[in-house]
């Protein structure tokens, strides 16, 4: 069996760490695993083995290179993306004994939807908003510094990313950052300023956003099962919620 490193996924702030990892055999692709880690430290993972491949080792030769290559990143820890209703992934986190970090819902907006107002005060925010963007955000979700910067650094930087704040002056009050998705287009670190929230200025956002995305685009958005003002607050735009995602964590 051959493994070959995949250098032109995107992994997030990854310099040194590849995309992913690709298992050949005979000439045929018979597995492969990406690796996602924008913070760093953390670094998720998503893997797929044919069943017809399956218990031969492939998932784990993958995984051995995944993890050979993230303690060289750096990152302490894996998250592996399960679907909920996905039965051999679940079998898997429990034989590994892979303890449930957290789960989110993925919400799926179609289009065509009818055309919104917009609003003067959302713009798009570019690098020279970078340490504004990374202090909101940092503050909204508990973030460090670091992970904050280089969460914005790498939508910032990244030409097929967008980040769109809603504006006070040159005061930035939230932020949402819109990237390519397999359904159309995600939405996704949306943020308040700590202390303008509950003033209706994430509702103000979405409205915002859904009034200058392309309107045949259908829309993704990923929220924490327990977050639910957020679920409710997509619901109220026409989200509705598709499939939910476990992520498992297991440490380097």
């Amino acid at each position: 069996m051959d493994i070959r490193a995949v250098t032109t996924l995107a992994s997030g702030r990854s310099a040194g760490l590849p995309g992913g990892f690709q298992a050949w055999e005979g000439g045929r692709l018979v597995g492969s695993l990406t690796l996602f880690a924008p913070l760093g430290h953390t670094a998720e993972v998503s893997a797929f083995v044919p069943t017809e491949h399956r218990r031969k080792g492939i998932f784990s030769a993958l995984l051995a290179e995944a993890e050979t290559a993230c303690r060289g990143y750096g990152a302490k820890r894996l998250l592996f993306v399960c679907g909920g209703e996905s039965a051999d992934g679940q079998a898997v986190a429990a034989r590994w004994g892979l303890a449930l970090d957290h789960s989110e819902y993925v919400l799926v907006c179609k289009g065509p939807r009818p055309e919104g107002r917009k609003d003067p005060a959302l713009g798009p925010a570019g690098p020279r908003d970078l340490e504004q963007v990374a202090a909101l955000t940092g503050a909204a979700f508990s973030d460090s510094p670091a992970e904050a910067l280089s969460m914005a650094e790498h939508t910032l930087s990244d030409p097929a990313r967008q980040c769109w704040g809603l504006w006070e002056g040159k005061n930035l009050l939230a932020v949402a950052s819109v990237g390519p998705a397999a359904e159309g287009l995600s939405i996704y670190s949306v943020a308040v300023e700590p202390a303008r929230q509950g003033q209706g200025l994430g509702r103000r956002l979405m409205a915002g956003l859904l009034a200058i995305l392309p309107r045949d685009r259908a829309l993704v958005v990923e929220v924490d099962s327990r977050n639910r003002p957020a679920r409710a607050l997509y619901a109220a735009f026409g989200f509705r919620e598709t499939r939910r995602q476990d992520y498992f964590a297991r440490g380097l």
